[in-house]
C-alpha cells in the first residue's frame, strides 16, 4: 500500500518488511488507515465457529506504516487506524509506537485517542524531510533479527542452525548453544517466539541468548547443563508481510501441528519443519513467548495439565509450575487440558503427549522492549533451574576470587 498527499507532501506506505495496512482515505485532515485484510484457512474458520462462536483467536490486529515528509517544514499528522471486527478483545489497547532514528518509542497518552472496537487516533510529529514509522507494536524485521543472531555467534556460545525454508524462501533459523568445550549438552530446553507475528517476540527470545551470555555463574552452569535452542522468528513470512496470525499463504502455523500429525492437508511448511526439528531434539522443556507490550492485564501462563504426562513426570511438572508461578504476584493461569477446545491443533499438546516435554505458553504484559526481554530471560532461567532440580542448584561451586 502507498498513499501520497501532494499538498502537505506526505506519503504513507506499508511497502516494507513488517509493514501492514489497507487503503488510506483523508477525512477532515485525518488519515484513516484500514486494517490489512487477513483471511485464514477454511478449516480454521470452521473450527473457530464450532468452538468459539467465530472468535477465540484474534485476526487483523497488526498495523504498521511509514510516514514520510518531503516538505521543508516540520509537520504534525493525525493517523486513524480503523479496527476490524475480528481484532480480538484488548489486543489493540494502547500504547502505540513510533520508530525514530532506529529506535521504537511509545506514543504518549496525550497524543493517543483510543475508541475500543472502532479506532485509535495518533498525533505524530514528522520532521522536515524525515520518515517516522508508526505501529501498534514495536516490530522488528527479519534482517535485523538475523544480524543479531550472527552477532551472538561471534560473542557467545551459540551456533546458527537452519531448520527449514518457508514458502517465501526465507530461512527458519535457530540459535543453538554449546558447552564450554564446544559440544552440545544432552538435555534440551526449547524457547520460541509465537508463530503469531502481531505478538512480536523475536527480541525477548534474543534477550534470553544475551542473558545466557552474561558470564554469570548461573549462566555458565546452565549452559553446561542444558542445550538451549532459541527460535526468534518461527513464521518469518508472516512477520515480513505484516500478518497477525497467518503465514504468507493464509495458513495458521501455530494451530496446524495436529493436522500435520494426523496426515491432513493444508499444513504450513513452517509447522512441519519446526515439528521435525522438535522431534529430533526431544526437548525436556519448552517455553513459547507471546508479547503484548501493554500493561492492561496480568501476565498469563498456559501450562500443560498433569493428565498429559506419565506419573513419573508429575514431580517435575509440579516443581516447574511452582517455580514459574513464583515469578509474579498476579497471574492469569489456564491449564491446557484434554477437554480444552482445539488443544490438539497446537504445539504444546503434541510436545507433551508425544515427547514428554514440559511445555508452556507464556504471555508477557510488559510495556518496554527491555522489560519484556528481561522477563523472558527470567522465565527461561527459572524453568531451567527448576528442571535441573534443587540438588543441582545447591551444588553450585564456590567462586574463584583473585586480586583485581
Amino acid at each position: 500500500m502507498r498513499f501520497e498527499d501532494s499538498q502537505p507532501q506526505i506519503a504513507i506506505d506499508s511497502d516494507f518488511d513488517t509493514g501492514s495496512a489497507g487503503g488510506v482515505e483523508v477525512t477532515d485532515g485525518v488519515y484513516e488507515i484500514a486494517i490489512q485484510s487477513e483471511p485464514v484457512s477454511e478449516w480454521f474458520t470452521a473450527a473457530l465457529e464450532e468452538h468459539f462462536g467465530g472468535s477465540g483467536v484474534p485476526r487483523e490486529y497488526a498495523c504498521h506504516v511509514r510516514v514520510t515528509s518531503s516538505a521543508g517544514v516540520d509537520q504534525r499528522v493525525t493517523l486513524r487506524f480503523l479496527f476490524s471486527q475480528t481484532n480480538g478483545k484488548s489486543y489493540m489497547d494502547p500504547p502505540y509506537w513510533e520508530k525514530r532514528d532506529g529506535r521504537w518509542w511509545p506514543i504518549g497518552e496525550g497524543h493517543t485517542r483510543f475508541v475500543r472496537d472502532e479506532y485509535v487516533e495518533l498525533d505524530v510529529d514528522v520532521p522536515a524531510g524525515a520518515t517516522v514509522q508508526v505501529a501498534n507494536k514495536p516490530y522488528v524485521s527479519s534482517a535485523d533479527v538475523e544480524t543479531e543472531m550472527q552477532m551472538l555467534t561471534q560473542t557467545g556460545p551459540f551456533e546458527v542452525d537452519q531448520v527449514g525454508t518457508t514458502a517465501g524462501g526465507r530461512p527458519l533459523l535457530c540459535l543453538d548453544s554449546r558447552k564450554a568445550d564446544g559440544a552440545p549438552a544432552d538435555e534440551v530446553i526449547l524457547v520460541s517466539a509465537t508463530m503469531q507475528p502481531a505478538e512480536p517476540a523475536a527480541q525477548p527470545v534474543l534477550g534470553v541468548a544475551h542473558a545466557l551470555n552474561d558470564g554469570s555463574a548461573l549462566s555458565k552452569r546452565l549452559l553446561d547443563r542444558f542445550r538451549f535452542v532459541l527460535i526468534p522468528l518461527p513464521n518469518p513470512d508472516g512477520t515480513a508481510e505484516g500478518r497477525s496470525c497467518t503465514n504468507g499463504c493464509g495458513q495458521v502455523p501455530m494451530f496446524s501441528f495436529g493436522r500435520l500429525l494426523a496426515g491432513d492437508d493444508d499444513v504450513p511448511i513452517e509447522s512441519e519443519a519446526l515439528w521435525r526439528h522438535s522431534e529430533a531434539l526431544r526437548p525436556a522443556g519448552y517455553l513459547e513467548f507471546h508479547t503484548h507490550y501493554q500493561d492492561v492485564r496480568s501476565h498469563k501462563l498456559n501450562p500443560m495439565a498433569a493428565e498429559w504426562f506419565d506419573v513419573e513426570r508429575h514431580g517435575d511438572l509440579e516443581r516447574v509450575n511452582e517455580a514459574l508461578l513464583a515469578l509474579n504476584l498476579d497471574w492469569r493461569v489456564t491449564p491446557i487440558e484434554r477437554s480444552t477446545p482445539l488443544c490438539e491443533a497446537g504445539k504444546f499438546t503434541n510436545l507433551a503427549e508425544r515427547l514428554g516435554t514440559l511445555a508452556y505458553c507464556y504471555q508477557i504484559y510488559s510495556v518496554s522492549q527491555e522489560s519484556t526481554a528481561w522477563h523472558a530471560a527470567s522465565a527461561t532461567m527459572t524453568l531451567a533451574k527448576a528442571l535441573a532440580g534443587d540438588e543441582w542448584v545447591a551444588q553450585g561451586p564456590a567462586p574463584s576470587i583473585v586480586p583485581g
